[in-house]
């Protein structure tokens, strides 16, 4: 979509959409790459919020486990 459509003759509309595209894929780099310490810190924040959620569900797992064998236990 960067690239201009030179099959028309009235190319002015064509260069403007061509600019504002690359205009958006540039800021968008810029917001991707930010600053260094700030995307790492970025991905330790992540990693936890991961690690806490598989955390989360082993402890639901096993919680479930136990219900369902103390169900069975009430059962018989």
């Amino acid at each position: 979509m960067s690239r201009e459509n030179t099959s028309s003759v009235d190319m002015a509309n064509g260069k403007k959409m061509a600019h504002y595209a690359s205009q958006e894929k540039v800021a968008m780099k810029k917001e991707f790459q930010g600053n260094g310490e700030d995307a790492n810190q970025k991905q330790v924040i992540n990693a936890r919020k991961s690690e806490n959620l598989l955390n989360a569900k082993a402890k639901a797992k096993r919680k479930a486990k136990l219900a369902k064998a103390s169900k069975k236990r009430n059962k018989k």
